[in-house]
């Protein structure tokens, strides 16, 4: 056999390898598909795409579209494993400065698919950025990477990171997570969250790699879309011009966590929605930020001067003077709910046995007031604001 003879053969053959592990290539990505969504145990180490499987596995895209409108992103439960990758040193250098930069964030659908996506990121809170070495960040997607419908109308959120790094700061942050958990359980009219595990990579490595709690925040138009309300930013709104049964929720569920530092008329850490039904026309008064509340107690909160307190730790009704009966009824809704509330802590594996154990002691103070005729009128209803 001539040299032109086994050089045409062995190009045959290498053009039939190719086409195979092609042929091969396509039908796994096809496999990892339909596996991923009729969940069948899969044993594998290997990463693929999302955007490629939407690309070239027709099933994989058709099964996506399907989903997207039911994917229910705040309403899972599971820690949301992600990684953020951007210039770390750089953010904390001009954490005073309000401009985006670039990052970049991955997560994972399962143990096999992962989505990649450029985004920006840039420093929020104007008290954390004093305090903290590391400030909550506002994430910003382009919309033409958001898939699920759920998101895309949304293109901002708000990341609540660890101020410092260590245990301490990963407990703050828990604890101001599970306090917008038992925000949810009260009232529909609170924003929810996500707990996500991050794992920080600096682009530039001039921070370690690290990985730490966070958790995102639905934007308050996502509330308001859910809720059919919309934004309204009315300073200097007294109080008692707003829905009064929210408002005593609100009033009671701050009590509750032990929380001073908020503000209706100032709105500082309260949003304001009013109802797209014209005959509402009361707004209602939404709380969020809740990391000076005692409930957490975190070294760096500070008891405002002017209540005579010593801690946050220490109670302080803030409500202005309302009907008696609806803070009466507020206090009996929260009280049905109390198991509810009680089993965010029970059901706990997070915590460490200090914070879990204290957490439980703070809320079972808080419920012999609203459950005592006596001290519910002592410690609320007379202790209104004018």
């Amino acid at each position: 056999m001539n040299k032109e003879n086994k050089y045409t053969i062995f190009i045959t053959y290498l053009n039939y390898i190719f086409s195979i592990f092609i042929r091969y290539y396509w039908e796994s990505l096809l496999f990892l598909s339909l596996v991923f969504f009729s969940n069948i145990p899969i044993h594998a180490q290997a990463y693929y795409n999302f955007d490629s499987l939407v690309q070239n596995s027709p099933e994989f895209k058709s099964y996506a579209k399907q989903i997207e409108d039911t994917f229910n992103f705040f309403d899972d439960e599971d820690i949301l494993n992600v990684t953020l990758i951007s210039d770390f040193r750089n953010l904390i250098k001009n954490k005073y400065k309000d401009e985006y930069q670039n990052a970049v964030l991955k997560f994972s659908l399962n143990d096999t698919v992962t989505i990649t996506r450029n985004i920006e990121i840039k420093p929020r809170g104007d008290t954390r950025k004093k305090t903290c070495l590391f400030p909550p960040l506002k994430i910003k997607f382009s919309k033409k990477d958001i898939f699920f419908k759920q998101l895309n109308e949304f293109d901002k959120l708000k990341l609540v990171v660890d101020c410092k790094k260590g245990d301490l700061y990963d407990q703050y942050l828990l604890m101001e997570y599970y306090a917008y958990k038992v925000q949810n359980v009260i009232t529909d009219f609170s924003l929810k969250v996500r707990l996500l595990s991050i794992n920080y990579i600096d682009v530039n490595d001039k921070m370690k790699e690290s990985t730490q709690y966070g958790f995102l925040i639905e934007s308050i138009d996502q509330l308001s879309k859910r809720q059919n309300v919309m934004e309204v930013e009315v300073e200097n709104l007294k109080d008692d011009y707003t829905d009064h049964k929210s408002l005593a929720d609100t009033y009671l569920f701050q009590y509750l966590i032990g929380n001073t530092d908020w503000s209706i008329p100032g709105l500082h850490n309260i949003y304001l929605v009013k109802s797209l039904n014209p005959n509402i026309s009361a707004p209602v008064a939404i709380a969020y930020d809740f990391d000076y509340a005692g409930i957490i107690n975190t070294n760096y909160a500070i008891p405002d001067p002017h209540l005579g307190t010593r801690t946050v730790r220490e109670r302080v009704y803030r409500g202005v003077c309302i009907p008696e009966i609806e803070i009466k009824n507020a206090a009996k809704g929260i009280i049905s709910k109390k198991e509810k509330i009680y089993d965010i802590y029970r059901n706990d594996k997070l915590l460490n046995k200090f914070n879990k154990q204290n957490t439980i002691e703070y809320l079972d103070d808080f419920f012999e007031i609203m459950e005592n005729d006596n001290l519910l009128k002592k410690n609320i209803i007379d202790s209104c604001r004018e």
